[in-house]
């Protein structure tokens, strides 16, 4: 597997594949400041109300949704359709190119010199775009990762993501936003895309989503993202992040593998020592097998009796550091 921090176009891979814009007028919005990019499969429910999240935006300025539907055999346009919002361009692939070869679609087709994401299980909250925007104004191309709030199938929020305080001169300080580093992101990876903010320009630049490090090839993206442009951590929510049985389930396993691997590239590019580093690694990859056994295996609570002592102590240790870095 190679380094997450070297460019590499995974754009090209697809190129011969067209993606045909079968409803919506691209001259309703010439220049929008930001692309809502909506990759969509198969969940004609769901999909539905994150449409209705992404237009329902409180956001004055012009922005796009694009919707790039990846399912060659059913059809999404029937929902774009019952909306009939001018804002919406609905393209369809000729032929399903993967999850992460539609997200560079959507890159490929947005227009504004920003993009966010909504998946088409996910809802964005109605201030989205306007705390994205304002942020960006303060950030320019670094990217924005953003707290979010956990729903059920029903759309119970059981988990709420808002977070406004870090550690300064060791003393506990309010804040809204602040500096997310590749140490951050090393020690954990920070949101799904859903609610964030991209320069457009910047993921060109990088290659976009490489599908060789799935299942995790978001977490990939916004490392290699942080370390050419820097990122900050927007601690109010953006999105709601539904949990329900999808890929993850399967492939729980995988991420395990393939997170200690990025995590190998980037301690290259650390200012601590090789011994340190590699230890965080193996805490976190001891920890997080038991963690995903129950998030994602549905293994019994209790598993987190076998985490160890010394690998939650150094990551409790790791967590403090990072809030005064």
């Amino acid at each position: 597997m190679r380094d997450i921090l070297e460019i590499k176009d995974n754009f090209s891979i697809y190129k011969g594949i067209k993606s045909s814009l079968l409803w919506g007028n691209p001259s309703y919005c010439k220049k929008p400041k930001v692309s809502i990019i909506m990759p969509v499969f198969n969940h004609p429910d769901y999909f539905r109300k994150s449409l209705s999240s992404a237009i329902n935006q409180d956001y004055t300025d012009d922005y796009e949704i694009i919707v790039v539907d990846n399912n060659d055999q059913t059809d999404n346009q029937v929902i774009v359709e019952e909306f009939r919002n001018p804002k919406v361009l609905y393209y369809k692939n000729e032929k399903n190119i993967g999850m992460f070869g539609n997200w560079n679609r959507g890159i490929e087709l947005a227009r504004a010199p920003f993009v966010t994401y909504c998946h088409d299980d996910d809802m964005l909250l109605p201030s989205a775009l306007s705390r994205l925007m304002e942020l960006q104004k303060k950030t320019g191309d670094k990217a924005i990762f953003s707290a979010y709030n956990k729903m059920d199938d029903k759309e119970t929020i059981f988990f709420s993501g808002e977070y406004i305080s870090k550690r300064k001169w060791g003393m506990l300080v309010s804040c809204d936003y602040y500096p997310y580093t590749l140490f951050n992101q090393f020690i954990s990876s920070a949101g799904f895309g859903v609610g964030c903010l991209f320069s457009r320009k910047c993921l060109l630049e990088i290659g976009g989503y490489d599908s060789e490090f799935y299942p995790s090839s978001d977490y990939a993206m916004q490392a290699h993202y942080t370390f050419r442009y820097g990122s900050v951590y927007n601690c109010i929510p953006t999105f709601n992040y539904r949990v329900v049985e999808n890929e993850s389930f399967s492939v729980y396993d995988k991420f395990v593998e393939v997170d200690r691997h990025f995590r190998n590239c980037m301690k290259k590019h650390i200012s601590l020592p090789n011994f340190i580093l590699n230890r965080i690694i193996k805490a976190n990859y001891n920890i997080s097998q038991i963690n995903f056994a129950i998030i994602w295996g549905k293994e019994n609570i209790s598993l987190h009796e076998n985490v160890r002592f010394g690998d939650k102590l150094i990551m409790y240790i790791v967590y403090k550091l990072a809030l005064f870095r």
